[in-house]
Formats: structure tokens, sequence, C-alpha cells
């Protein structure tokens, strides 16, 4: 293995700290194993499988918050906002079946649980054998009656952001949000669990690592009142920062998953804000013929060579960013 490699393969997943427990399921078979496997070993032997292994899929680009570090929110004008369309959202999942995809995760940019038919996404593409079925939340919205029809939907995971354990300062970072609301559901839900005999799904809090969260603290208070408690770097998606250069490093996602905006646009990763690697749009294009498009082809090169920073797409790329800096440290 050479040294490009090794880094790459040290890429996939490093901007995740699990502090305490596990998402995974109770119940692992042999196929969510080689999900798992394939997930970290495509990036780091520049594997190109026929279809992605993952796809995330924004059910919503609207959010009922106002997130003073949101790296994505920002950026978007009111004609991007919307949800996905449920025959848009067939179309996709119906292809990744015939393709052998194995997970989806069911938000990008905004809040999911706005989408109304979100319970019915989880169901289709559970129905249609996808293994792995999760997606990102703030929570406000999972009332008893949300959580009771995402265990019946048969959703494997779910991830709650909550920065740190200070009520008033999550809610000034997180404006809208209500700390004791969300802890009250996130209860709920766990309580639903047991009564309803289920272990999904995994439910796991994650915090931005924001300067005033201690991750110990943070753990030590979320043990036992979730699955796993968890913390991911924060990246600066307003401010980028395009004069960084390790020719070592490439992005695992370009081997792992491509990502479908509300409307249909298709990008190569969940950083592209700008889309200027987008190879067109899931509503005239399959997913299939986009994943090998020859500009995505071009991409994967010029990351195994250790060229990301000459594409504009990358360059500046917050998530890049994060990950360059750490690597020099």
């Amino acid at each position: 293995m050479t040294r490009m490699e090794k880094r790459v393969q040290a890429q996939a997943n490093a901007n995740f700290y699990s502090l305490w427990g596990s998402s995974d399921p109770e119940d692992r078979t042999a196929r969510y194993d080689e999900y798992r496997h394939c997930w970290m070993a495509y990036p780091s032997r520049f594997q190109v499988r026929e279809f992605p292994v993952h796809l995330d899929l924004e059910a919503s680009s609207r959010c009922n918050l106002r997130c003073t570090f949101c790296d994505k929110l920002p950026l978007l004008s009111r004609d991007q906002l919307g949800d996905m369309d449920f025959d848009l959202y067939r179309k996709i999942i119906d292809e990744g079946e015939e393709r052998q995809l194995w997970s989806v995760k069911l938000s990008y940019r905004g809040e999911p649980l706005l989408n109304p038919r979100i319970a019915e996404m989880v169901a289709y593409a559970k129905k249609r054998g996808i293994v792995d079925i999760y997606f990102n939340s703030n929570g406000m919205l999972l009332t008893e009656n949300m959580a009771d029809k995402l265990i019946a939907a048969g959703l494997d995971r779910i991830s709650i952001s909550v920065e740190g354990v200070d009520p008033v300062r999550f809610e000034k970072e997180r404006v809208g949000a209500k700390y004791d609301r969300i802890a009250r559901n996130i209860e709920t839900l766990m309580d639903l669990k047991v009564r309803r005999n289920c272990s999904h799904p995994k439910v796991r809090v994650q915090t931005v690592c924001l300067p005033y969260v201690d991750l110990d603290e943070y753990r030590d208070y979320w043990r036992y009142r979730c699955d796993e408690a968890a913390a991911i770097d924060y990246k600066d998606a307003v401010q980028r920062d395009e004069n960084l250069i390790d020719p070592g490093w490439a992005c695992p996602q370009l081997w792992q998953r491509m990502t479908v905006e509300w409307n249909g646009a298709i990008i190569p990763c969940n950083n592209d804000d700008f889309r200027l690697l987008s190879p067109g749009n899931v509503r005239n294009r399959d997913i299939y013929s986009c994943w090998h498009d020859p500009l995505v082809q071009r991409a994967r090169e010029m990351h195994r060579r250790g060229e990301s920073h000459l594409l504009d797409a990358c360059r500046g790329c917050p998530w890049r960013a994060t990950q360059v800096k750490k690597n020099g440290e």
C-alpha cells in the first residue's frame, strides 16, 4: 500500500468521532458487513463500484432553525428551498434497487422532518431492500406521533444534532430550537423503542466540535440517554480557504457516494455547494450515467494523483480544508 493510499484510507469518516455506544444494528447481516467494508475499502483502493455505495437524498432543503454555525443554508436563495417530490424519489430508489444500492441518507442541507412524506420515503426504501436508511435531524419536529411512524416505517438510524449540554448557549447558537423539547423528544423515541420491543432506529446524539463544547462532558451527559454519542468537525462553508495544498490527500466521497438535491440536481459529494462538478439532473439522467460521467471521472483521477487543489470545486471545499489542516498537525 502506498503512502497516498494510506492517507486516503485514513480520510474515510475522519471527521466523525464516536464518543460512546454504537449505531450499528444489533442483528448485523453479511450484507450490512459487506456494505460497511466497501464504504471504507473503496476509497483506499481508488476503486469505482458500478453504482454508488450510498446516496444522499435531500428530502427537504427547508429548515425550521437558523443556526449561527450552519455551513449550508446561508448559501441558499429562496428558489433553492423545497421538498423532494415523491415520484422523483421513487425513480431514484427504483434505480438503486436495480443497481444494488446499499445505503441512503434522507438529508443534505435542510430538516427532513419538514417533508410531509418522510415516513413514506423511509418505508419505500426499506421495501426496496436498502440496507441502511437514516437521516440527520435537529429533533424539534420529532413528536411521539412522528417517532411512531418512523419506527413502523423501518428507519435504521437517526442522528440528532445537539451542541453541548448548556441549554442557554445551545438555544443562542441554534436559533429557534428548544433544548428541553429536543431532549424530551429523544427520550420519547428511546422509550417508544422499548414499548414496541424493537431496536430501531438507532439514536445517535451528535455535536459539532465548537470551541465551547467539552466532549468529555458531552459524552458523560448523553451516556445511556441514546444509543450513541458522537461529534463531527466544524467546517466553514462561507469563508473558503483556497490556498491549501496537500498532494497526499484525496477525498473518499468520490468513491463512495453521490448527492441528489430536492429538485433533482446531482453532485458527486455533499460538499460541492456551488455544483461545479454537477453532471446533470436526475429528472433527465439516471444515477448510473452520472456516476460514470467524464466530469466526475476526471475529478477522481485528479484526486488519485494528489491534485485535488487544482479543481475549482475542491480547492476551497470546507471539508477538504478541515482535513488537510488536520493532516498538517
